[in-house]
């Protein structure tokens, strides 16, 4: 019979996708038992947790849960193995007491709570812990961290520092292992540093083992015996003091400056010529006695060193700066092996100088100009503060008033500045005073001569009543000829300060139109 539109094919093109559906809804009940499987078998062993540990150090393993009135069991190597402690429900413990094992974990176990704690590990305790707590099961893997620095400390600085960090047994999935700088850089390659090592390497470095989210530091301390860094350049003015710093990095001492078989200390000067360079021959200021641990002093420039060696200070100081401290200063360390440590700071002393002089009447001129003796870079600049009321004629480095009077009386500052740092400052007090005129010299010349009068008179006075009436007059004429030298006396010192205040007054007008010469 031939086959109908509505039977044969048609009916079993209808049956496969029935059978497609059953296979798919048979895969998924599979893989939903698997997973369920899967549960039960993680719910029954728990986790695994991994532990990084160093030699010598105490660690806790603290198991995930702890249902209450539940018995608690760990154990070493693996499950139903050596067991090392137990706690039940009423609070009873007990710890290890087979043979060998009595040795070997003698005094290092004891519990907290659940929590297993294991004093000052030993190699050979490294490995598998199993804490079976009812039906849940938590394995621990205590992995040992090797830290070793390879180079001996203290290094001195431009000594290789040798840095190593690596697992005592390998996971599965490694971690990643890499080192921290004191400054907290990211260092080495696969847990190695090997560097060359200078002050900023000295203090703690970490060791760090990461894994997923967790990491792990170890700490390892490294001294490296070198100078401070200091400024290239220490500015300061003749109204300032002055220290040039020279001192051992934080947390090193004497002693261990000692150990690198330390030959000499010693602080050199170059000063700044008037051509602006560096002389070519320094000169030495102070040498250290190693054993005393006293300053010898050699040019004597007013400087004196700080007196606190042992803490590594060896700094110069001086209460107030002169344009002769203007050079280059270099402390120095020089070791048995022929190794120098030094560092090396320019003194740059800012001054003001008044021309004519700082001591002016009212009318003169004055220059004042402000300088380091050299010339400023581009990005350094002076700023000059006056008396409020002052004006004046204002340039890069100086400045001019062409006629002082009362309202340039004061403090003249200059400042000199790098962006917005100001660097140092300077100041000079001008002193200004009033002329005096011809009639207030006379009327201050007159005022002396009748003093002096009124004291001779009085003088006459007193004697007369010592002495007769009639030896009065011989007194009078023998000392008439006195009395008119010391009436002439004042006269001439008077017409004398006259001359000089003409003198000074036609002085001070000359200065006023002369041109300013800076």
């Amino acid at each position: 019979r031939p086959i109908s539109a509505e039977g044969g094919a048609t009916a079993f093109k209808k049956r496969a996708p029935q059978r497609d559906t059953l296979h798919i809804t048979r895969m998924k009940n599979f893989i939903q038992s698997l997973l369920l499987l899967i549960a039960v078998i993680v719910s029954t062993t728990g986790a695994q947790k991994e532990i990084y540990a160093k030699e010598g150090q105490d660690i806790t393993l603290e198991p995930t849960s702890y249902p209450a009135n539940s018995y608690v069991y760990w154990y070493f190597e693996k499950q139903d193995g050596h067991q090392l402690a137990w706690l039940n429900p009423l609070g009873g413990k007990g710890f290890s007491n087979g043979k060998p094992y009595i040795y070997k974990w003698k005094n290092r176990l004891s519990l907290t709570g659940a929590s297993l704690v294991i004093k000052a590990l030993q190699e050979d305790l490294f490995g598998t812990f199993v804490c079976k707590i009812s039906d849940s099961i938590t394995v621990f893997k205590v992995i040992q961290v090797n830290v070793v620095e390879k180079s001996a400390s203290p290094l001195l600085s431009g000594d290789y520092l040798s840095l190593t960090c690596s697992l005592g047994s390998v996971p599965q999935n490694t971690a990643e292992i890499y080192w921290l700088s004191p400054q907290g850089n990211r260092e080495g390659n696969k847990g190695t540093v090997y560097i060359q090592a200078r002050s900023e390497h000295h203090g703690q470095w970490d060791c760090v083992v990461k894994k997923n989210a967790n990491e792990k530091k170890f700490p390892v301390s490294v001294t490296v015996v070198d100078l401070a860094p200091v400024p290239s350049h220490q500015y300061t003015s003749t109204d300032s003091p002055l220290t040039i710093p020279c001192s051992l990095i934080s947390h090193v001492s004497w002693e261990q400056v000692k150990k690198k078989e330390i030959e000499e200390v010693q602080w050199h000067f170059a000063p700044k010529l008037s051509s602006g360079t560096l002389s070519d021959n320094p000169e030495q200021l102070f040498s250290l006695d190693l054993e005393k641990l006293t300053w010898k002093k050699g040019k004597d420039k007013g400087l004196s060193p700080v007196y606190n060696i042992k803490n590594g200070n060896l700094s110069l100081t001086k209460s107030k700066a002169t344009v002769e401290e203007r050079g280059r200063y270099t402390c120095s360390m020089k070791f048995k092996d022929g190794r120098t440590l030094e560092t090396t700071v320019d003194v740059v002393v800012l001054e003001i100088i008044a021309h004519p002089k700082a001591e002016l009447i009212y009318g003169q001129q004055v220059n004042l100009s402000c300088s380091t003796g050299d010339q400023l870079p581009n990005d350094m600049k002076l700023n000059w503060t006056s008396p409020k009321t002052s004006s004046y004629i204002s340039y890069p480095t100086h400045i001019t008033v062409p006629e002082v009077g009362k309202k340039d009386n004061g403090k003249w500052g200059c400042e000199l500045w790098q962006g917005g740092n100001k660097l140092t400052s300077d100041e000079i007090l001008l002193k200004i005073e009033p002329r005096l005129s011809v009639w207030m010299l006379v009327i201050i010349c007159s005022a002396a001569v009748i003093l002096l009068l009124l004291l001779v008179l009085a003088f006459i006075h007193y004697r007369r009543r010592k002495v007769q009436f009639s030896r009065s007059y011989s007194f009078l004429f023998n000392h008439t000829e006195l009395l008119v030298q010391l009436y002439e006396l004042p006269l001439c010192v008077c017409l004398f300060v006259t001359h000089i205040s003409r003198k000074r007054d036609s002085s001070g007008i000359n200065s006023a139109s002369a041109k300013s010469t800076y």
